[in-house]
């Protein structure tokens, strides 16, 4: 039977592109809906038209679950340490396959989990382990992509677009994996097609758009995109942990994940480990130098 799926976050982003991906394969699915709050169902009017259902309702409320049986979670920073909630309510509403927001780095691998920036996403982990031994007919998926480069190559990470500079977190030469927005959604939505392996219920895709980059590549791209030079300034990783130590003891949770997220694109935790599982899916992702061209513009 296809499956029933309902989107937590679908109004942001990475839910638009998402719901969209979800729309070009309508017909493997049985049930394509966003889960939405009442004050936000005027903003999925258009995806509603095209046969996307609308569940106005609670994220931690298990009604809002019933008759589904996967759950993509695409919870951003601020509602990421909430999943453990939804977790519980979704299996108590009958959802048997839950995706949490991931979408990034490893952070198995090394001592990233212990980064505050991740820190929601491990508990989360851990809460997915535990219903899973709680529930044996419960079942998970994490899906790795590296950052999306859409992000990866923006001004948080220290850009400046018109000056042609950049003052990154970190080090020289360090490597990471960046996949496009696009791509990581069309391995969202084939994935949940592809069945689980007999006897397992939790399973991991590695797949990254562009396996191994470095910074100083990525802004070779930009700038042979914009006909300019980027001068790049790497600026040390602690001067970002002492403002995220600042924001902890003032109590402000948003800047203290603000800032731990500064350090993490150079610091090895989005480099995404082999073996590598893109050859499970039947399309050739974008290359990071593919994706920049489409977003700045043709060399």
């Amino acid at each position: 039977m296809a499956p029933s799926v309902l989107i937590i976050g679908g109004s942001g982003a990475v839910g638009r592109p998402l719901v969209d991906e979800f729309l070009k394969q309508k017909a493997k699915f049985q049930r394509i809906a966003v889960l939405a709050d009442p004050a936000k169902v005027s903003r999925f009017a258009d995806a509603q038209a095209k046969g996307v259902e609308i569940v106005v309702g609670s994220f931690l409320d298990a009604k809002s679950y019933a008759g589904f049986d996967v759950v993509v979670s695409l919870a951003g920073n601020a509602a990421m340490k909430l999943q453990p909630g939804m977790i519980e309510a979704a299996i108590a509403g009958g959802v048997r396959h839950f995706y949490p927001s991931e979408y990034g780095g490893d952070i198995s691998v090394g001592e990233f989990w212990k980064n505050r920036y991740f820190r929601d996403k491990v508990v989360t982990r851990d809460h997915l382990a535990a219903k899973a031994k709680e529930h044996p007919d419960f079942r998970y998926t994490l899906l790795m992509t590296g950052p999306f480069t859409e992000y990866a190559v923006s001004s948080f990470n220290g850009i400046d677009f018109e000056k042609h500079t950049v003052e990154p977190y970190g080090e020289p030469g360090a490597k990471l994996s960046v996949t496009a927005m696009p791509d990581v959604m069309r391995y969202i939505v084939g994935s949940i097609l592809i069945p689980f392996d007999s006897g397992k219920n939790v399973r991991e895709f590695r797949v990254p758009g562009e396996a191994r980059i470095t910074w100083e590549k990525l802004m070779q791209y930009l700038g042979d995109v914009q006909g300019a030079q980027y001068k790049l300034t790497y600026l040390d990783p602690q001067g970002a942990a002492l403002k995220q130590e600042e924001a902890r003891k003032d109590g402000n949770e948003d800047e203290e994940v603000f800032w731990a997220g500064k350090s993490v694109m150079l610091n090895g935790s989005g480099l995404i480990p082999e073996p590598l599982d893109n050859g499970k899916f039947p399309f050739t992702p974008e290359t990071a130098k593919e994706t920049i061209q489409r977003l700045f513009g043709a060399i």
